[in-house]
C-alpha cells in the first residue's frame, strides 16, 4: 500500500473529521480505489456494512447518509443513543 495526501475544502474536512480513524482508512481506500475501476463505493451491502459500522461508532446519521447514500431508518437501530 501506498500513501497519498489529499487536499479538501474546509467544509469537507470538517466533515472528515467527524469520522473515526478506521472508517476513514476503510472509506478512503475503497473510495479512491472504485473511482479508478470506474465503480461507485459503496455500493450494495457495502452501504448498509459502512453505515452500521459509522453508526456504531457513533458519527452523526446525516454524516453517515451522505456518505452512504441510505436514510438513516436503514442504520437507526445501531445509531448510539
Amino acid at each position: 500500500m501506498e500513501r497519498i495526501i489529499l487536499e479538501i475544502d474546509g467544509a469537507t474536512a470538517k466533515i472528515w473529521n467527524t469520522l473515526p480513524d478506521k472508517g476513514k482508512r476503510k472509506l478512503s481506500s475503497r473510495a479512491l480505489s472504485a473511482l479508478f475501476r470506474g465503480e461507485l463505493y459503496p455500493t450494495g451491502t457495502d452501504q448498509l456494512e459502512l453505515a452500521i459500522e459509522l453508526a456504531e461508532e457513533g458519527v452523526d446519521a446525516a454524516i453517515i447518509s451522505k456518505l452512504t447514500r441510505l436514510e438513516p431508518e436503514m442504520f437507526e437501530a445501531f445509531l448510539q443513543k
